[in-house]
C-alpha cells in the first residue's frame, strides 16, 4: 500500500489540502472555505474539512496516510487545540482514513517549522493578520503577536488597511493632509464616494479580507510620491520590525546567524514594505538573514510533515 502525506492550511477565508508522495508528486489538491472555527465557527470547520476529505476520498481510500498535518489558524491556546483536535479527529474517523502520524496545531507554526527545515530561524508572516514564529532548533517554540484584527495583527494588511481608511476620513474632515488614498480606495471598493465608504464599513458587504486589500493600493500611492501612504507603510515596517525583534529575544537568538522568512501577501507585494522592514531589522540584528518566500505555506506544510517523519 503506498504512503503518502496529507497537508492541510486552514485560514480565516480559504483552506488548502494536498495529498503527496515522498518524492513530491501531487496526487491531489483541493481548495475550500475557511477553517479558522473562531471565526467560521466549529460547524463551518466541521463542513469545510468534510467537503475537502471527501473529495479526496478515492485516493486516500486504498493508501496508508503515514502522517497528515492539519495546520489551522485559530489554535492559539490549548483550549483552542482541543477543540481543533477533537473537530479533526471526528472528520477523519467519519472519512475513514487510516494516519500513521496526526498532528494539529497553529498554521504559522507549521509554516515555520517547514521553512526553516528544523533549524534555529524565525518565520514572520503579514498578509490579512500578522504573526511572527521564532524556535531554537531544540525544540522551544515561540510566538509574537497573531492576536486577531481587533485588538492586534498591527503591521498586517488589515491593519494597514484601516489605516487607510482613516487617514481618508480624516481627509474629508480637513482633520488630516489631502491623499491619493481616496480616489483609489473608492476604485478598488467599486463606490462613489466617501459617505459611501462609511455605509460600506457597517453594511453587510464589510469583510475584514476587503479591507486588507486596501493595503494594495498603497504600492500606486507611494509611487505617486504620497506622503500619507508612505507614513503607513513606514509604521507598518516599524510594528513587524517589533514583532521579529521580541520573538528573536525570545528564543534567544538576536545573536546568532539565522534565518528569518518573510511570508504574506502584504510582504510579497509590497517593495516598499520589505526594505524598511530589511533595513530595521539588520540594523538590530546584523548576522540575521531575510528572506521573502514565493512559496504558498501549504508547501512548507508538506515540508513540516516530512521533516517529522525523517527527524
Amino acid at each position: 500500500m503506498d504512503k503518502v502525506i496529507l497537508a492541510v492550511d486552514g485560514g480565516a477565508t480559504k483552506t488548502a489540502v494536498t495529498v503527496r508522495k515522498h518524492d513530491g508528486t501531487i496526487l491531489f489538491e483541493g481548495e475550500g472555505e475557511g477553517s479558522n472555527y473562531q471565526t467560521v465557527g466549529e460547524g463551518k470547520v466541521r463542513e469545510v474539512l468534510t467537503g475537502l476529505l471527501s473529495d479526496a476520498q478515492d485516493i486516500l481510500s486504498d493508501r496508508q496516510v503515514a502522517i497528515a498535518v492539519f495546520a489551522l489558524a485559530g489554535i492559539d491556546s490549548k483550549h483552542d487545540e482541543l477543540v481543533v483536535r477533537n473537530l479533526v479527529e471526528e472528520v477523519c474517523r467519519l472519512r475513514r482514513l487510516q494516519i500513521g502520524k496526526l498532528i494539529i496545531e497553529n498554521d504559522a507554526e507549521a509554516t515555520m517549522l517547514g521553512a526553516t527545515g528544523g533549524k534555529p530561524g524565525a518565520l514572520l508572516i503579514s498578509g490579512t493578520g500578522s504573526i511572527a514564529y521564532a524556535h531554537d532548533g531544540k525544540g522551544d517554540i515561540f510566538r509574537s503577536g497573531g492576536w486577531g484584527h481587533r485588538a492586534g495583527d498591527e503591521g498586517s494588511g488589515y491593519w494597514m488597511g484601516l489605516e487607510v481608511v482613516r487617514a481618508i476620513f480624516k481627509m474629508e474632515d480637513g482633520r488630516g493632509s489631502v491623499t491619493s488614498l481616496k480616489e483609489e480606495a473608492l476604485r478598488e471598493l467599486e463606490l462613489d464616494s466617501v459617505q459611501d465608504l462609511a455605509g460600506w464599513l457597517f453594511g453587510p458587504d464589510y469583510a475584514v479580507d476587503s479591507i486588507a486589500k486596501l493595503a494594495f493600493i498603497l504600492n500606486l500611492c507611494v509611487k505617486k510620491g504620497d506622503v500619507i501612504a508612505t507614513n503607513i507603510i513606514e509604521e507598518a515596517a516599524d510594528e513587524l520590525a517589533l514583532l521579529v525583534s521580541s520573538v528573536l529575544r525570545k528564543c534567544g537568538l538576536q545573536n546568532s546567524v539565522c534565518d528569518v522568512y518573510l511570508n504574506g501577501g502584504a510582504l510579497i507585494h509590497l517593495e516598499m514594505l520589505i526594505t524598511e522592514l530589511e533595513e530595521r531589522v539588520k540594523a538590530e540584528f546584523p548576522l540575521c538573514k531575510l528572506i521573502t518566500s514565493t512559496k504558498a505555506p501549504i508547501e512548507f506544510i508538506v515540508e513540516r510533515g516530512w521533516l517529522e517523519l525523517t527527524g
